[in-house]
């Protein structure tokens, strides 16, 4: 870090920047919301008061974490939350960060059932982001959220809680549908894990390094934890209901072909995130 110690939140912000250069990509945003985090201001306040001093413990602090993620630490295992669908969803590295393009596959699903009350099951929680987002856009919706792993249900059940959807949402430890309550689904919703194991060197070295590979990874073509689950989807959705799953752009279509077999006759549609890559299925088994 700095020979010198910058005096104010600007300067500090500015040096945090430097250091972050050609390691992140997004070296001022991710210098900012450390900046945030360190002195319990919003992002307005940290540009407003820019010119407030920053005392010696905050100071070390900071550099600390910028230190952290010059070495590949997500911002948002640094500071302890991300910001999903309006929610601010606490995470650490018990389940993976929740992303953008997640955002789009919420909003697929919100589409197509605001205003209704469907009975979710979504299929790999994780931290909860999903469940907790749907709960939020879907206020009559009553969702049933599963995970395999321990570690990841228990962050999930702090966000249930702490953003008070308890009474809407239900957890459950779970590999896929094996121990969910008897019944059947208007919705299914899932972002399992889809990376091939042989595509591992080509993630970023924060997703190598730091997030759960056991939610990130599926075999040779990263469809075997969505073929499990397949196997299982056609006795649990309702008549007419709809599933919804995230995948990645190289196997989209695969998938697609996947979910065509096993429900014939459904509508089958691949969507594209806002970068224009093909991301996700959908698919409707017709009216209820």
């Amino acid at each position: 870090m700095p020979s010198h110690n910058p005096r104010t939140i600007a300067e500090a912000i500015d040096v945090c920047r430097q250091r972050l250069r050609g390691i992140s990509g997004t070296p001022w945003l991710d210098a900012r919301l450390l900046t945030q985090h360190v002195t319990g201001l919003d992002a307005s306040a940290v540009i407003a008061y820019g010119d407030a001093a920053l005392d010696a413990r905050r100071r070390s602090r900071l550099f600390d974490l910028t230190e952290r993620r010059a070495a590949g630490e997500p911002v948002a295992y640094l500071i302890g939350h991300k910001g999903f669908c309006g929610l601010e969803i606490a995470v650490d590295r018990r389940a993976l960060v929740p992303r953008p393009e997640t955002e789009e596959l919420v909003a697929l699903c919100v589409e197509d059932w605001k205003g209704k009350a469907p009975a979710i099951a979504e299929l790999g929680t994780g931290g909860g982001a999903i469940a907790c987002a749907l709960a939020h856009l879907l206020p009559n919706a009553s969702i049933t959220a599963g995970d395999s792993s321990i570690d990841a249900l228990e962050l999930a059940a702090h966000n249930v809680n702490a953003l008070g959807f308890g009474e809407q949402v239900t957890l459950v430890h779970s590999d896929l549908f094996d121990a969910f309550p008897q019944g059947t689904y208007d919705v299914i919703i899932a972002n399992l894990p889809y990376v091939a194991m042989q595509d591992l060197k080509s993630l970023e070295p924060q997703v190598q390094e730091h997030e759960p590979h056991d939610a990130l990874f599926a075999g040779a073509d990263g469809l075997d934890t969505y073929r499990r689950l397949l196997e299982q989807a056609p006795a649990r959705i309702s008549t007419g209901g709809t599933l919804y799953f995230e995948c990645g752009p190289y196997n989209a279509l695969a998938l697609g072909d996947h979910v065509r077999r096993a429900f014939p006759g459904a509508q089958v549609s691949v969507h594209r995130d806002a970068a224009g890559l093909e991301r996700m299925v959908r698919c409707s088994t017709g009216s209820p």
